[in-house]
């Protein structure tokens, strides 16, 4: 009597391993095969091509989603049909490796930027870099969004002292070279924006309670807040600008004032200890 063995667990791994790397060719780099039936099943109403035509597609289509989603502006800057060109030249480049959609557009930046048609020129032009900024701005909004941090905090008030006021945990600045937060927030609101001139902006990034909230900065507000950030405490950020930046110490404190009424009505600060006799 023949007795067949069961095949062992490292040939059954190795199998599927193969398996996989076939389907992952045929998703991303489609091409005509003779050996769809080693791998899928005809039926009477489908070929084995047939049936994987339609996942190829259904595929394809969900990846180009998702990146619209995650990408939005660029889309818009773009357009639609140029947009899908460059994600399909991106997947063939960077395909997914990860259980989760979230990080599809990780690379994104880095591809437009290693194929920016002016590459090798020794005078670029200026859109690219738009468009290059715009990506890694949406693509850092997806990740931020997701961030872990404690967000079991009050807000600040006018209240909580000075010594007290810390920046709340998920609080990101960006400068750029564009109007990017404006463009991306023109587009999101649907107001149809055309393409900016290059233009340096600042702007945060910010959560509280889950929610994100985008702000505009001016440039001593920018790097005010970058200081704040890395210091923690803001007499220190002030004798920081007086003595490195030469600022006035009464005209410093007068700004100071409006972006502090300012940017407690906007969220940016949350108390580092309770206040002794304040309900918080």
């Amino acid at each position: 009597m023949d007795i067949q063995r069961e095949p062992s667990r490292e040939a059954t791994q190795k199998s599927f391993a193969h398996i996989q790397q076939w389907m992952q060719e045929q998703l991303l780099y489609p091409k005509v095969r003779d050996d769809y039936e080693d791998f899928v099943k005809s039926t009477s109403k489908l070929s084995a091509k047939q049936h994987l035509q339609i996942y190829q597609r259904s595929y394809i289509a969900r990846l180009r989603e998702c990146m619209i989603t995650q990408f939005p502006a660029l889309s818009h800057a773009l357009g639609k049909e140029l947009f899908t060109e460059f994600v399909d030249l991106y997947l063939q480049e960077y395909p997914s490796k990860s259980y989760t959609l979230g990080d599809l557009g990780q690379y994104f930046g880095k591809f437009l930027d290693e194929t920016r048609p002016d590459k090798d020129a020794e005078v670029k032009e200026s859109w690219p870099d738009f468009m290059i900024e715009l990506a890694d701005f949406e693509y850092a909004i997806n990740i931020i969004f997701d961030e872990k941090a404690d967000e079991q905090h009050k807000k600040a008030t006018v209240e909580t002292h000075e010594e007290d006021l810390q920046l709340v945990p998920v609080f990101h600045l960006f400068q750029h070279q564009f109007p990017i937060s404006l463009y991306y927030k023109e587009v999101v609101n649907d107001r149809n924006p055309d393409l900016p001139f290059e233009q340096e902006s600042f702007c945060v990034l910010l959560r509280r309670d889950y929610r994100l909230g985008l702000f505009e900065l001016h440039k001593v507000q920018y790097y005010f807040l970058a200081k704040l950030k890395e210091t923690n405490s803001v007499s220190t950020t002030k004798q920081f600008f007086i003595e490195q930046h030469k600022f006035e110490a009464m005209e410093l404190e007068k700004y100071w004032q409006q972006w502090k009424a300012k940017w407690l009505e906007e969220g940016f600060f949350v108390p580092a200890r309770p206040l002794s006799g304040v309900e918080m």
